[in-house]
Parts: C-alpha cells; structure tokens; sequence
C-alpha cells in the first residue's frame, strides 16, 4: 500500500482533538492542510516536520519506519518507492532522514536516494550527477556491495541521459565489476545487466548487448524476478534480430515480452515491440 501522509495526518489531528486551523496556525494556511489531509498535495519535509511537531508524532510516524536488517531505518520504504518511482514522496521521507543523527553508511543510503529522487522532481541531472560522483570519490567506511552498484548504476544512468555517453559506460563497467566480484544474483544485479545491455544496444555493440541481457533474463527466471523482464526481452530478441541469429522461439518470446507490456501498459515497450514484431513479419 503507498504511504497517505494526508490520512495519516487527519488521523493523528483527530486523536488529539486539533482542527485543522489549529493545525494550521504559523506553519501554513488552513486551506493546504485540508488538500494535504486530502492527498491533494505533498508537504515539503520543512512543513511536515512542523506538522509532527504539533501532533506531538516522530517524522517516522508519518512513514511508518521499521528498523531493517539493523542497520538502515526505512530502506524497505526507500526500496517501494522506488519501484513505484514516486519520487515526490520519496524525497520528502530521505529529506528528514537526513536531518537526523545517522551513521555514515545511512548517510550514504540516503544520499543515494536523495540524489535519484532529485533527478527527477528538479529536473537538474548535472547536481544529481554531482551528488553520486561524490559518493563515488569518498572513503568507504562500510563496504555494501549492492549500495556501491547502485551508486555507479545511478551514475550511468544519469550520464547517458544527457549524451554523457563515455562516462556512463565507465559507470557501468564498474557496476558491473562489483557485480561479477561479490558474485551477486539478484534485482541489483538485474538492474546493472539491464542499464549495461541497453548502453550496448545504444552503440550497436550488438555481441556484447545479447551478453549482459542474457545474463540479466537468466537472473529473472532463476530467481522469479519480474522487475525489467520485458525490456531484457526486448533487449535479447533485438539483439539477435541485428545479427541475424533470429529463432522462432525467440519470435516466441518477443511476443510474451509484448503482452506483459500490455498488462503493465508499458507504452513506452508496446511501441517498441510492436515496430519489431513489424520487422520479423516483412
């Protein structure tokens, strides 16, 4: 389920027997706390913190905060949303992790997704990119093998996004390094895979496209991860329609590919696929 802040707040505001003008008062207009009960709108993380203070709640309440694995408070929340891609929410829980007492390997983690979630909500790719090359350069006091990929993945996608083409390809090579090092086999491992075959694809690096991708697809049947199923096999049946190596079980697979973008309305992939299901027909 997503995180309403507004339910949350009216809730809370109820409990403690608070009108919303009493709410309201020196932190912002009655009217944006009723569209913020309403989910109308997100607070600013300033603005929610005032809010937690005169509810008399933790900014944690609001998020419902478990400590994970017992060493990053809120990385499950960070991990859904994500997903979701609702970066808006996002930013405003990272915002307030930040403010607080963390260590330094929190730090990093939130910096991470603070700089993702920047990227898009300011639209300024350069400061994100900034931000991730910074943690690139800096001393590693605890070493997280998916946190590093991640960083590196971040950076490679940024970069490409604005034609910076070289240094995503150094971003990714090294994701992938830390891949292949610490024997990794998962959704992280998947996302790095994904970014470095869609690079090659790019470049018409078609051998070394089908390589990564292949490596990426067998993670997800292996271990039953959907997440980029369809784009990876987007990836592997373009790549072997550019070189000419063709089957008809990867005609097969394409179209599986084609109607999970369906069902996930992926219209981005639908377009793609459907101009390639156009190309095998002629």
């Amino acid at each position: 389920m997503p995180i309403s802040i507004g339910d949350k707040v009216i809730k809370r505001r109820k409990e403690v027997k608070m009108t919303q003008s009493e709410l309201a008062k020196d932190i912002c207009t009655q009217s944006q706390v009723s569209r913020i009960e309403k989910n109308e709108i997100m607070p600013s993380s300033e603005t929610l913190f005032l809010i937690a203070n005169k509810l008399n709640v933790s900014m944690d309440y609001f998020f419902g905060v478990e400590q994970v694995n017992n060493t990053i408070r809120g990385k499950k929340i960070c991990e859904e949303y994500l997903d979701r891609r609702d970066y808006t929410t996002l930013e405003v829980f990272v915002d307030a992790q930040l403010q607080a007492v963390i260590s330094d390997y929190e730090y990093r983690y939130f910096t991470w997704v603070k700089a993702v979630c920047s990227a898009y909500t300011t639209k300024d790719i350069e400061n994100s990119i900034s931000s991730l090359q910074g943690l690139a350069d800096q001393p590693i006091i605890l070493y997280d093998p998916s946190l590093e990929a991640s960083i590196y993945n971040s950076l490679a996608i940024f970069n490409r996004s604005i034609g910076e083409m070289s240094k995503a390809d150094r971003a990714i090579q090294h994701a992938t390094y830390i891949i292949k090092k610490y024997d990794m086999y998962n959704e992280i491992a998947v996302k790095v895979y994904y970014q470095y075959a869609n690079l090659l694809m790019r470049e018409n690096d078609y051998h070394r496209c089908l390589e990564y991708a292949q490596k990426g697809l067998e993670i997800c049947i292996d271990k039953n991860i959907m997440y980029l199923f369809q784009e990876l096999i987007y990836l592997v049946c373009g790549a072997k329609q550019d070189l000419g190596i063709i089957s008809d079980k990867d005609r097969m697979l394409y179209k599986i590919g084609y109607n999970l973008s369906i069902l996930k309305n992926d219209i981005s992939h639908i377009k793609l696929y459907e101009q390639e299901l156009l190309d095998y027909n002629n």
